[in-house]
């Protein structure tokens, strides 16, 4: 007899417990953002796409030997200018089915010419538009994400 009544009140009880924990996030605000309007920003140690300023490049080839994965290519040629020999890229490519954004690159450049952008949104519908991404070309990311062309570039540290 007493059985049928411990059951129920333990029952109640449990309801009860689960109902607190529904009226408390009920009056709270929400968590979740509005994914496709606002996007969140990424903290400043996130590791995105591979980016780079051609002008801050020496073409130490540091980036190049460090890559774990090999997915960075470069190759330059030297020109003369006002009697001085001068080296310039010809052709700076990342593959980004190849990468494992360890960061190594970052790390070793000396002049922080290449570093790893906040850019998330990499899905693409060719295969074709990861393999052999041309960092020399300003609009390189366009095709994954207009409003990321025209992000600002990290502060030097």
């Amino acid at each position: 007899m007493f059985r049928p009544i411990k059951v129920f009140f333990l029952s109640a009880l449990s309801l009860l417990i689960g109902m607190k924990v529904t009226i408390k996030n009920l009056f709270s605000p929400p968590v979740t953002l509005d994914y496709p309007n606002k996007k969140q920003p990424m903290k400043k140690n996130f590791r995105g796409m591979v980016d780079l300023k051609p002008p801050a490049c020496v073409i130490c080839y540091q980036c190049i030997k460090i890559c774990p994965t090999a997915a960075l290519f470069l190759s330059h040629k030297t020109v003369e200018q006002d009697a001085k020999k001068k080296n310039e890229i010809t052709k700076f490519t990342f593959n980004a089915e190849l990468c494992c954004f360890c960061g190594l690159c970052e790390e070793v450049c000396p002049t922080d010419a290449i570093y790893l952008n906040q850019m998330y949104e990499v899905s693409v519908f060719s295969h074709d538009d990861l393999l052999s991404i041309d960092l020399m070309d300003p609009k390189k990311y366009k095709h994954l994400d207009d409003r990321t062309v025209n992000q600002p570039e990290p502060n030097p540290q």
